[in-house]
Formats: structure tokens, C-alpha cells, sequence
């Protein structure tokens, strides 16, 4: 994917408080991976890496794969910088197998695919492609979790947006905004940052009223999701030789209430 400055990888970094994300998340796999003999992890749609780099640092055997050059430029610095070894592949959800096989020698004990990166698959024929490709992936037995937004809530509650976050980086205070709409095809998500130049509240170099705009710049990109409502992600698991071994509204392992629950997760098992 070309780079360009409405969406820069090392965006995804600021915009996600990874201490705390981690904090929350960790737990829940440590005793998920105990649970299922987990030491093999491929991370399909691994961003930046930070949950692969988390999991190479509970001595585990990890491996990432993603489609974004960039993305995965961002994940080896991410890696250098943490000091572990990670091997990162360039592909989409459909090399899952194949990368499995060439890094591990062999079948994945577990495969992921975290923050919402599932419903990038071209409609239900994409998901069908994916989930064939994970199962390909992992042994018989291992397991596969599944991350994303609660499309059963965002389409029954035509939800338009999610709480924005502000963070401050070395290229001034950023505010992260998300602008949802529905569409046949799915849900599109509008990934709307606006920066104000850092020092812009500094002194006499304090803009005011309308002035203030002269301090703010707005980059966007737009991005189209299948909906995967619940329903769907365990029709078509079972479909892919999958047994759903567990439903969750957070990392707390909470039962899912669909309507109410702002994520999703799914962790099944290959018959």
C-alpha cells in the first residue's frame, strides 16, 4: 500500500495507548494460549506489530503478516526497537497457510486477527477466502480468535461515530475521529485527524477567534468494512470446519451482549 501523509503507520501508534490496550489484553491470552497449548502464534493483520512484539516477549514463536509495506516497516522498527525477533510477511488474509508453513515449518498453533482488521475482506466471498485460509493455517485443534467492532450494535443502533481520542506527538496535538455511515456493501469508516502545529498555545503566539484556524490541518482517509454481525462470524465459521468455543463483549471475558457491547470476540477451534 503506498504512503502517503493522510495516514502515516506510525499514525496507528499514537492513536492506540498501547500500554494500556496490552494491560487489558494480555491476560486474556496468556490463559487462552495456556488453555490451548500455545506456542506457535501467527498475527494475520498485524498492524504495527505491538501485539506481535507483546506475545515474541512471553517467549512465544510469532510470526505477523500484513498487507501495508508501510504498516510492516512500522512493525520491524517497533521490533528493533523492543529488542525481540519477530518475523513479519507481506500478504492478505488468503496467505495465511502459506506463511504458517514457511515461517513455522509446519501448522500455527493459534492464528489472530485483532483490532477490527477482519472486516477489511472483500464481502462475504472474502470472508469465506479468509476463514479457509486460517484454517489451512492452524492444527487440528488449535485456535483461532477473531477481534472486531460489534457490528450488531453499530447497524441496529446506526451508530455515526466512536469517542474521539486526543493525543499529543512530536508533530502537535492530534485528534483522532471516526465517522461511520451505512452503505449496502457494508460500513464505511471515515478515519478523520486533525492536527494543530505544535507551540500553536504558546504566549503571544496565541491565535484568537477565527484566527485559530490558521493553526489547524485536517488529513483523512476513508476506508469501506463488510458487516460481520455475530450471526454471520458463526454461521460461516462452522461453515470453515470451525467449532465456536467461546462469544465475548471484552478481554474480561464477559458474556457478548450483541446489543449492547462495543467489540467482539471470537475464539473458536479447528475440527
Amino acid at each position: 500500500m503506498a504512503e502517503d501523509r493522510a495516514f502515516r503507520a506510525s499514525d496507528y501508534d499514537e492513536f492506540v495507548d498501547w500500554n494500556a490496550r496490552l494491560g487489558r489484553e494480555l491476560p486474556f491470552f496468556r490463559a487462552l494460549f495456556a488453555e490451548y497449548g500455545v506456542r506457535r502464534v501467527l498475527d494475520a493483520g498485524c498492524g504495527s506489530g505491538q501485539h506481535a512484539i507483546a506475545f515474541a516477549n512471553e517467549g512465544l514463536d510469532v510470526a505477523g503478516l500484513d498487507p501495508s509495506e508501510g504498516m510492516l516497516a512500522q512493525a520491524r522498527h517497533n521490533a528493533r526497537e523492543a529488542g525481540v525477533h519477530v518475523r513479519f510477511a507481506e500478504g492478505t488474509f488468503a496467505d495465511a497457510g502459506s506463511v504458517a508453513f514457511e515461517e513455522f515449518g509446519g501448522p500455527a498453533d493459534a492464528v489472530l486477527t485483532l483490532g477490527n482488521g477482519l472486516p477489511h475482506v472483500a464481502g462475504i466471498d472474502g470472508l469465506r477466502e479468509a476463514l479457509g485460509a486460517f484454517a489451512e493455517a492452524l492444527r487440528t485443534g488449535g485456535v483461532l480468535v477473531l477481534h472486531l467492532l460489534n457490528h450488531e450494535r453499530l447497524i441496529r443502533g446506526s451508530i455515526r461515530t466512536v469517542p474521539p481520542k486526543v493525543r499529543e506527538t512530536a508533530d502537535g496535538t492530534k485528534v483522532f475521529v471516526r465517522v461511520i455511515d451505512y452503505i449496502d456493501e457494508g460500513l464505511v469508516f471515515d478515519f478523520v485527524t486533525i492536527v494543530r502545529q505544535p507551540g500553536a498555545i504558546e504566549g503571544d503566539r496565541v491565535h484568537a477567534g477565527d484566527d485559530a484556524a490558521r493553526d489547524w490541518s485536517l488529513e483523512a482517509r476513508r476506508s469501506v468494512h463488510t458487516a460481520l454481525p455475530i450471526g454471520v462470524l458463526r454461521e460461516e465459521l462452522g461453515a470453515a470446519g470451525f467449532a465456536v468455543a467461546g462469544e465475548f463483549g471484552s478481554h474480561s471475558r464477559s458474556t457478548l451482549v450483541a446489543e449492547t457491547d462495543e467489540s467482539v470476540i471470537v475464539v473458536a477451534t479447528k475440527r
